[in-house]
């Protein structure tokens, strides 16, 4: 099945890391719509724990499929290593990893027959395969991990400035308990002479 011509207009969608394209009908693809791609990510589960990798979101505006209107579904297409136990998807390369790329046509598209699932299969594969070898992956990659970075300094921070407080709060009842103490020890030298 051919692809159909994808036409990038990058000022369309206003997000950090994320694009719009129109899909024009193409060859056997009779697909035609907008589409807003965005990246996400998602956990996988490795050796250390919990590893993020990429995930595409797409909203599609207008989708026209064999000329069946089909409106706005939201799919997504996830990028799993190769070492991942996820189910196998279409192979690919992400920023130098092996893995494959699993599309979940989202829940309106679901109902829908075959040929149109595949179509919209077919639009998915191709974006997300564009999209994932794009630099916008590790920049979206850096930008959170540079976050996660400052959270964890203003968490670290926090947990030394109420450390701070409790250990001036310790001083202070110190200092109140060695004053009552004094109190009383006068208190019964006072009394016993």
């Amino acid at each position: 099945m051919s692809v159909p011509f994808f036409d990038e207009e990058t000022y369309e969608n206003s997000s950090d890391h994320g694009t719009c394209y129109s899909i024009d009908h193409a060859g056997e693809v009779p697909i035609n719509g907008r589409v807003f791609v965005d990246m996400a990510e998602h956990t996988v589960l490795g050796d250390g724990g919990y590893e993020r990798r990429p995930k595409i979101v797409f909203r599609f505006f207008g989708l026209s499929v064999h000329g069946r209107w089909l409106g706005a579904p939201v799919s997504t297409a996830a990028f799993h290593p190769s070492w991942s136990d996820h189910q196998p998807g279409i192979p690919m390369l992400s920023l130098g990893e092996p893995g494959h790329v699993v599309i979940e046509v989202g829940r309106l598209l679901t109902d829908q027959p075959s040929h149109i699932q595949q179509a919209v299969h077919t639009v998915l594969a191709a974006l997300s395969h564009r999209f994932l070898t794009d630099l916008r992956v590790a920049q979206y990659r850096q930008t959170h991990a540079a976050q996660h970075c400052d959270r964890a300094s203003r968490a670290q921070e926090l947990a030394e400035m109420r450390k701070d407080i409790a250990r001036l709060r310790y001083h202070q009842a110190r200092i109140a308990a060695d004053a009552a103490d004094a109190l009383v020890a006068a208190v019964r030298r006072k009394s016993s002479s």
